[in-house]
């Protein structure tokens, strides 16, 4: 018994149990109360998940593409149904994804600018115990002089404001067109799966009004092949009844003629003779 009903499961049964098991895992890891803080602080940890949303997509499409061709209108529907709560739930996963990207962006610009500001905030410092310095040594030329004889700072210490927020904006840029390339596939999926549900439809309607036409035409073949037949039967019947009444041509008719005659006689002379013999 279990041999058979393992045999009786579908290919799609199981490609739906899996999506089904996949999408539950996922909405516990990103959607739930508590998400994974992993997917906030990693990266990497985004993009894997980001490949488990494209392959659950990749899932559902194969179930809409199955589900076309379901011939039962209510399975049919309900099997769409599911498929458009599972479409939604894709769509609220990935969402959730970018969020949490634009979030770790968000807090790496952040981190930059405070980076720029403790950098700058270091030289302005340093006057303060280069004044204190001079203070308790012996007269010198006025610091105004000697900040203008000195040399330039070293490159290092110089830290660029701009660096990181280039950095930050281009990065902000790719996951907008990465989030916009996301809609236009899932736009661009649904339309497929759209316009093939449509082709579907029309291809079994088409089947349908095939079948009928078919159907209607061999009834019609039938009738008349019974309408030929009961002519054919009623033109034998017509000439035999031709051939009783004609017989062999003129003579026929002849000896018809004279058995007529002679039955007249013999009942007139059964009606009319016969009473007036006696024996």
């Amino acid at each position: 018994m279990a041999r058979a009903a393992a045999l009786d499961i579908q290919p799609s049964d199981v490609v739906s149990i899996n999506l089904t098991r996949l999408l539950s895992r996922l909405e516990h890891k990103i959607l739930s109360s508590e998400p994974d803080p992993r997917l906030r602080l990693s990266s990497y940890e985004r993009a894997k998940t980001s490949a488990n949303v494209e392959h659950a997509r990749t899932l559902l499409l194969q179930l809409e593409h199955e589900s076309s061709a379901i011939k039962i209108q209510s399975r049919k529907q309900a099997a769409q149904t599911d498929l458009l709560q599972k479409r939604a739930l894709i769509k609220r996963l990935t969402e959730r994804l970018y969020n949490l990207s634009q979030l770790d962006d968000g807090d790496v610009a952040d981190v930059s600018d405070g980076e720029d500001l403790l950098g700058e905030e270091e030289p302005l410092e340093k006057p303060a115990l280069t004044t204190l310095s001079s203070a308790a040594e012996p007269p010198t030329p006025p610091i105004f002089d000697r900040r203008k004889d000195s040399p330039p700072p070293p490159a290092s210490q110089l830290r660029s404001r701009h660096g990181p927020t280039s950095s930050s904006t281009t990065a902000h840029t790719e996951t907008l067109l990465s989030h916009n390339r996301i809609e236009q596939e899932i736009i661009t999926e649904e339309l497929v799966s759209v316009a093939a549900a449509i082709k579907a439809n029309a291809n079994a309607m088409a089947a349908d009004l095939q079948g009928e036409d078919r159907e209607v035409l061999e009834r019609a073949g039938q009738g008349l092949e019974k309408n030929t037949g009961g002519m054919e039967a009623a033109a034998g019947r017509i000439g035999l009844l031709r051939r009783m009444t004609e017989g062999e041509g003129w003579w026929g008719r002849m000896k018809l003629y004279a058995w007529l005659a002679a039955l007249w006689v013999v009942a007139l002379a059964v009606v009319f003779v016969m009473p007036k013999l006696r024996f």
